[in-house]
């Protein structure tokens, strides 16, 4: 198995700094307390957010994925690395689309 890019030491490295800005952090200011510090009866929903905004960014993120996956072949100088590169596209989108369908 090749690790295209070092994904497992990128998704690692993110996931830990996550979960350390997360504890840090904690929730949100009125989510479970108010502004006062005292605790309320029922967490608080917050509005959802923009829905456009989040279908563009997640179509920058794909197209973004097609630049370094198949990119991650580093060059094509035969039918082989086109190959695999070809394969890396055909994987991202694979994904995506069943990301989409689950989701």
């Amino acid at each position: 198995m090749i690790d295209f890019a070092g994904s497992g030491v990128v998704h690692m490295t993110g996931g830990a700094t996550a979960l350390i800005a997360a504890i840090i952090l904690g929730p949100r200011q009125g989510r479970f307390h108010d502004y006062d510090g005292v605790p309320l009866d029922t967490p608080v929903t917050f509005m959802p957010h923009s829905v456009s905004l989040q279908i563009l960014g997640t179509f920058i993120l794909w197209f973004g994925w097609y630049g370094f996956n198949p990119g991650s072949a580093l060059k094509i100088a035969n039918s082989s690395s086109a190959t695999v590169a070809s394969l890396c596209a055909v994987t991202t989108t694979l994904a995506a689309a069943s990301g989409c369908v689950t989701a």
